[in-house]
């Protein structure tokens, strides 16, 4: 093929792409008269919603909450956060979207007991949303049996029952724990307790009465029972108040117990009961019947056919109603 044979191809070729109709790259145009896509309604949005999907109940929620609060916005802002914490927490894998949802159901909330419920329901479902974790990151490898174990072996040496953990203290595990945390029991850097926590495991128990606390005592004929000379009816090594803060201090950091004030709780609420949050009151708290999860309708209903029994929280069909 001749140079100007293969000019003449190609010119060939862009003319048939460049003609109307012609070639695969050419792309046929919309009829004039389709209309533009529309956005779906909030009725279609709401019929949308499916308890298989939590999470749509817990953005549409969010989008809600976000728009000028009215009554009707905010109920139905509400009741979708409330289903969408419920829904979500039944599955281990959707638990920081319920999470997600009681933070942004806290931020409409006014009531202060309404607010604390949700703050607590948050960092149950997901740490991460409640107090903040200072522990070192070599501690995420400890599990809860080994925390457990070591916080319990030093509640047996302070009991005087050393005989009884005196291989647990032996254990790798449990001592790595403990001289990682020697400073919180101490109260100083660099000072190993281990040796003295293990001279106190042999000196107990008490080698008078074995911590029955009471010895039997002869006197002119007639038996007594009195407290034990040696330990006076305490069993267990002598620490001071430093020493006992201290080894509480270690148990409290490796259970990762949360710090709290008895005497700010009760100046708070004058010593009222102390409910914990729990997942299952929330829908009573706010009214919302979760067994209602669809909306057909206008209505909230217990199944996505059921359009005959309403929803008592939404008395008539005319639009979207919480």
């Amino acid at each position: 093929m001749t140079r100007l044979h293969s000019i003449v191809l190609r010119v060939l070729a862009l003319a048939l792409i460049c003609t109307p109709g012609a070639g695969s790259l050419q792309q046929e145009s919309l009829p004039a008269d389709t209309p533009p896509p529309t956005a779906p309604t909030l009725d279609e949005r709401l019929h949308a919603l499916t308890p298989a999907d939590p999470e749509a109940y817990f953005l549409l929620g969010e989008e809600l909450a976000a728009e000028p609060q009215t009554p009707g916005n905010l109920e139905l802002s509400q009741r979708l956060y409330v289903l969408a914490i419920v829904l979500a927490s039944r599955d281990e894998a959707l638990r920081t979207t319920a999470a997600g949802a009681a933070l942004g159901l806290l931020d409409i909330t006014r009531s202060e007991a309404d607010r604390r419920a949700l703050r607590s329901i948050a960092s149950t479902l997901d740490p991460r949303f409640g107090t903040r974790d200072w522990s070192r990151s070599t501690e995420a490898g400890v599990s809860d049996d080994v925390a457990y174990d070591a916080a319990t072996t030093l509640g047996a040496i302070r009991a005087g029952m050393g005989t009884m953990v005196r291989n647990e203290l032996k254990r790798p595990e449990i001592r790595s724990l403990i001289d990682r945390h020697s400073a919180l029991i101490t109260g100083a850097l660099g000072q190993n307790i281990l040796p003295e926590l293990e001279h106190q495991a042999d000196a107990w128990p008490c080698p008078e009465c074995r911590n029955e606390r009471i010895v039997t005592k002869r006197h002119t004929g007639q038996v007594e029972r009195v407290l034990c000379y040696t330990c006076g009816g305490n069993p267990g090594p002598v620490l001071t108040r430093e020493q006992y803060i201290g080894q509480l201090r270690f148990e409290a950091q490796v259970l990762n117990s949360a710090p709290r004030s008895w005497g700010v709780q009760v100046a708070a609420d004058l010593g009222a009961p102390l409910r914990e949050a729990d997942i299952a009151e929330l829908p009573i708290r706010f009214g919302i019947d979760v067994t209602r999860p669809w909306f057909r309708d206008g209505a909230w209903v217990g199944e996505p056919d059921d359009t005959a029994e309403k929803d008592p929280a939404s008395p008539d069909a005319s639009g979207p109603t919480p």
